[in-house]
């Protein structure tokens, strides 16, 4: 069993903040960055296969159908990298939180939940300097564990 690279822990983490830095700041492109192309998601609202189509689910809850501001936080994290170093399980627990615009300003709803990732070691340019390459989710399930505040500010104005 070859040695896990200590600096695909940091690159890994970097994946999966990347996906909730796309979220707050609404730039799907990002999203490249985070998943592979063939992506297999779970998610409390969808089940989504490929990363085009994830981003479009993604960006039209966001941005489309609720116009809302959020900030997404990660906490307590788990990482393995599997004995071949190509691919890795993350466990990552969030808070979202989205901030209500036009009849919902002043308004919030919070969710806390966990993402359950499995991420791949891919060709080309490493996603952090002394990294074995770029590492991308490959599979994702989200699950909630608790939504408290007003669902209404996700549906837009």
């Amino acid at each position: 069993m070859a040695a896990s690279n200590p600096v695909d822990y940091l690159a890994i983490r970097n994946t999966i903040a990347r996906y909730c830095i796309a979220l707050d700041t609404k730039d799907f492109g990002l999203f490249d960055h985070v998943f592979t192309q063939d992506v297999d998601t779970v998610y409390p609202f969808f089940e989504v296969k490929g990363m085009k189509d994830v981003a479009a689910r993604i960006q039209k809850r966001h941005a489309i159908l609720s116009p809302v501001t959020t900030q997404h936080a990660l906490t307590t994290q788990l990482i393995e990298i599997a004995a071949d170093g190509k691919t890795a399980k993350a466990t990552t627990y969030f808070t979202g939180v989205h901030f209500g615009q036009g009849k919902w300003e002043g308004k919030e709803v919070t969710a806390w939940g966990t993402y359950a990732d499995t991420l791949t070691l891919t060709e080309g340019q490493p996603s952090l300097p002394g990294s074995s390459g770029q590492w991308l989710i490959s599979r994702r399930e989200v699950s909630f564990t608790k939504r408290l505040g007003e669902e209404g500010v996700m549906d837009g104005e």
